[in-house]
């Protein structure tokens, strides 16, 4: 399991309960292990943390595949030849700038 590992030492320390969930609890808020949030802070790694939690970005993710749908829909109604409301395009054009306004809320946080 180890042998194709890089880095092959191991450093061990000990915490308390407590530092141990204080650690948890900042790896967690970057979206990484407590074993890789000590290794990038113990090389002196300087870290922001996302401005975006897992969970908003999913969501984002969702949302824009839904629209994507939608677009390749209409493309392959354009492609048959056939009519395309001025409406339908609007709507998506409204959910593009919504998702947009949601994003750019989120990374102002």
């Amino acid at each position: 399991m180890g042998e194709n590992r890089n880095e092959n030492r191991q450093i061990k320390f000990r915490v308390s309960d407590l530092e141990f969930e204080k650690l948890e609890q900042i790896a967690k808020g970057f979206q990484m292990s407590v074993p890789k949030y000590c290794k990038m802070k113990a090389q002196g790694s300087r870290m922001r943390p996302p401005k975006i939690d897992r969970e908003g970005a999913l969501e984002i993710s969702r949302q824009l595949r839904g629209i994507g749908n939608n677009v390749n829909q209409l493309t392959r109604r354009a492609n048959e030849g056939r009519d395309i409301p001025r409406e339908e395009l609007q709507a998506i054009q409204k959910e593009l700038h919504d998702l947009w306004l949601q994003f750019n809320s989120a990374i102002q946080k």
